[in-house]
């Protein structure tokens, strides 16, 4: 995440830099400056209003074109409230002394997840650039759920490409086939393991030579699947921290980085191609997730600003 963080930093150190040498030159510069807040203002604003309505959209899509899940429905559901309770913001003017109190915690909170977002999003385009070129002779494709229970998917396929693809450039270069290990286990409701089925996916459909590849087909977690895909490699190669490349769902690719570090796996992620549609969704869960992963640091924070809120709120009652 300090990937987004420094970006950020960077970017803002450049802004002000733009903005002392625009007063310098007095008049002229300050209008420049003037015109050019109010239109990042402005496209700001038109993004987070596009934005949200993306994500209600885009999780419609999901919904009707993949699961008719609850899940695929609560994100939609989360934004729709989000942008009624910002209407409804909007419209406080004469609010009770102790319910503004409390809407200056939800705003405080909703952009304090808004700045964590940016960070994450800023922090996943950053590493996708820097890693892309990353190359192994070990890559590892990170499992998914199987179609009935033995199928390849489209987007289990997208990684199972994307790695071979890879491979083939490689090879191309190189005159040698980098191995590919094929991480995943067998689910409750899976009739075989998602390694072997990748595997006969890369063989069989995509014409990988079968003596380049390896199953790894206990993870059941993409945790386990970069460790057991580690120990893998290191039997083979006889080396005791091994270097590879995984890959998985280009909205995935960063989370799975951040799990791969938090473990002291030496990895880094490429991502197969996703659906448009299926993308920003998918991306904000994967947002979500990352918060989990740091729940205590973000519980605390809404914590003290609820506690600051209800102090006010009280201090609202002694004051009348």
């Amino acid at each position: 995440m300090w990937l987004g963080v420094w970006t950020l930093f960077t970017l803002f150190f450049a802004a002000i830099s733009i903005t002392m040498i625009l007063v310098q030159l007095g008049g002229t510069g300050l209008f420049a400056f003037a015109m050019i807040f109010a239109l990042s203002l402005a496209i700001f604003l038109f993004l987070s209003v596009f934005f949200d309505l993306a994500v209600v959209y885009y999780s419609w899509q999901v919904w009707r074109k993949e699961h008719h899940t609850l899940p695929n429905l609560l994100l939609p559901l989360l934004f729709l409230g989000l942008m009624i309770f910002n209407m409804i913001d909007a419209m406080m003017q004469h609010a009770p002394a102790w319910l503004a109190a409390l809407f200056i915690f939800a705003r405080v909170m909703e952009l304090y997840f808004m700045l964590i977002f940016v960070i994450f999003l800023v922090s996943a385009i950053v590493y996708a650039a820097v890693t892309r070129k990353r190359e192994s002779d070990y890559y590892v494709v990170l499992g998914a759920g199987l179609v009935n229970g033995e199928t390849v998917g489209k987007l289990l396929g997208n990684r199972i490409k994307a790695a071979t693809d890879a491979a083939q450039r490689r090879f191309d270069a190189t005159d040698v086939y980098p191995t590919i290990v094929f991480s995943g286990g067998k689910g409750g409701d899976e009739k075989v393991s998602e390694a072997q089925a990748m595997r006969d996916y890369a063989v069989a459909t995509l014409n990988y030579p079968a003596d380049k590849t390896l199953l790894e087909d206990q993870s059941r977690t993409t945790r386990e699947n970069m460790r057991f895909s580690r120990d893998i490699i290191s039997k083979a190669t006889g080396t005791v921290e091994p270097e590879f490349v995984y890959f998985t769902s280009e909205y995935h690719v960063f989370r799975a980085g951040l799990q791969a570090r938090r473990f002291g796996v030496m990895a880094q992620g490429r991502g197969g191609n996703t659906p448009f549609y299926y993308r920003i969704p998918a991306f904000i869960r994967e947002y979500i997730a990352v918060l989990n992963m740091h729940r205590r640091l973000h519980m605390a924070v809404t914590g003290l600003a609820f506690g600051v809120a209800l102090l006010l709120m009280i201090a609202t009652f002694f004051a009348k």
